[in-house]
């Protein structure tokens, strides 16, 4: 079978993103090696479009990810803003944030990126961030995983589950977590493929560089990153951040970098303000006392001057005090009244004040603005929630769904509104959904069944249409035993 192969290429290749490496001992050339034409692969994009998504399904059941739709929002902007003016031909991307505060991002082939919600942390400005999603682009768009399928057929590692369990260890809990599910043997031959990687690497940054440029950034967004990184690295006192463990950073590959940016034209680059206020979000998100960092935003600077007065509103809705919220967002308002991370927060400041009718006002009035924005949407769906209006906020989701199919966030609310608003055959499909989202089959088949339960028999459309989902199951399945080595 031709998936077989491809199965083996990649979990080679995520691994190698996510296992520590030993520090560099070999210099890396200033010069770019030549690796091949990006379209040698024997694989089709279409292959490797639908192991990603089996792979991110199966991501999910063994990760946190972050439920917040701003922060969803602008990662999918900013990413299709990149992917744009990249090189990657396949622009069907999805994307995850887990919830970890740790440096650490990667690309599985088929379009999937993800970010640990910490690369907001260490993130000084949107280039830096921008700059390694560009980075993992470049792997994506120069097809690096399948390029290295003869090296994984060489490498001949036995155990694809036990491969795919480091994966997913070392992507969450940490590289020495993953590294301890791998024999030595299948250790040494893994290190073999790194010299090869860290070739890799390196034209990823070139690449990601020239994408950054194109998009309008700043392109010592990937050396000024790197910066950060090593300094970080430099004050960790028990092993380097996720992100060097899984992309090896040599004094060499920065300077590269810097030496590559100086020949992009100079320019005056603004930073983006939604960057720093959802740097905000997660430092909000990551702490457990909002009190200690609503002192810390009190103490005004002319640095982020706006996104930490936006901090303090959002710590001042964590504590519900209302009305100080008010007044403080009231200046945002009166300066930018369009902003959307603002208008959000102007509703769920009326809906603590009681003001349920005067929110969904609010959020509707965005929305014909806005048609079918993803932030506003959700938060509408949850503010009718708490309104009781659970027909309508069950309408909008059902609605958004069609947009968003793949999301699990999203069908799983819409799961909980169906429930409230006694929607019983929706709940079952909606739940149906995210299960599938989340590679939980039997569930998914579980609650299709209870589902052509109570359809009547002249329906035939939802009927067909279950009957499909139970075959899609059953395909995915099969396809999930097959990389597990089943």
């Amino acid at each position: 079978m031709v998936l077989r192969p491809l199965l083996l290429l990649f979990v080679n290749a995520v691994l190698l993103c996510n296992i520590a490496t030993a520090a560099e001992s070999r210099p890396i050339s200033q010069q770019l090696p030549e690796l091949g034409e990006v379209s040698a692969s024997p694989y089709s994009l279409q292959q490797e479009y639908d192991l990603g998504r089996l792979w991110l399904k199966m991501f999910r059941t063994q990760v946190t990810t972050v439920d917040d739709p701003q922060l969803q929002s602008y990662l999918e902007s900013l990413l299709y803003n990149l992917a744009a003016n990249s090189e990657l031909k396949q622009r069907q991307l999805e994307t995850v944030i887990v919830d970890n505060s740790t440096i650490n991002a990667f690309a599985v082939p088929g379009g999937v990126i993800g970010v640990h919600s910490g690369l907001f942390l260490f993130s000084d400005n949107e280039a830096q961030f921008a700059g390694v999603l560009a980075h993992e682009l470049a792997h994506l768009s120069q097809r690096h995983f399948s390029r290295s399928i003869d090296k994984a057929r060489e490498a001949n590692i036995p155990s694809l589950a036990g491969m795919l369990a480091g994966i997913i260890l070392a992507a969450t809990v940490g590289a020495d977590a993953g590294i301890a599910t791998i024999t030595a043997s299948q250790a040494a031959a893994l290190d073999s493929q790194l010299r090869f990687s860290r070739e890799h690497e390196q034209e990823a940054d070139r690449v990601g560089m020239e994408t950054l440029s194109r998009s309008g950034m700043d392109p010592n967004g990937i050396p000024s990153m790197f910066e950060n990184m090593n300094a970080n690295l430099r004050y960790a006192r028990s092993k380097p951040p996720e992100f060097l463990l899984t992309h090896p950073l040599t004094e060499n590959r920065i300077s590269d970098s810097k030496n590559r940016a100086r020949n992009y034209p100079r320019k005056v680059y603004t930073d983006n303000l939604n960057f720093q206020l959802m740097k905000k979000r997660v430092e909000l998100l990551h702490s457990k006392k909002p009190e200690n960092l609503l002192a810390e935003w009190q103490r005004e600077t002319d640095v982020n001057g706006e996104a930490k007065h936006y901090g303090r509103v959002l710590a001042l809705i964590e504590l519900e005090r209302w009305d100080e919220a008010d007044a403080q967002l009231a200046t945002l308002l009166a300066d930018n009244p369009q902003r959307i991370a603002y208008i959000i927060a102007r509703a769920k400041i009326q809906q603590g004040q009681e003001k349920g009718e005067a929110a969904i006002a609010t959020l509707k009035q965005a929305l014909s603005l806005s048609p079918r924005n993803h932030s506003l949407t959700m938060t509408l769906a949850a503010i009718l929630q708490e309104n009781k209006l659970f027909r309508q906020a069950d309408q909008l989701l059902t609605v958004h769904s069609e947009q968003r199919s793949e999301d699990p966030h999203l069908w799983y609310e819409l799961a909980e509104v169906r429930g409230l608003a006694g929607n019983i055959l929706g709940v079952h499909m909606a739940r149906a959904e995210y299960f599938i989202l989340v590679a939980q089959f039997e569930r998914a088949s579980k609650q299709l069944r209870y589902a052509h339960q109570l359809i009547g028999s002249d329906n035939r459309v939802l009927e067909s249409k279950i009957r499909q989902r139970l075959r899609d199951i059953d395909a995915m399945k099969d396809e999930m035993k097959e990389l597990q080595g089943g």
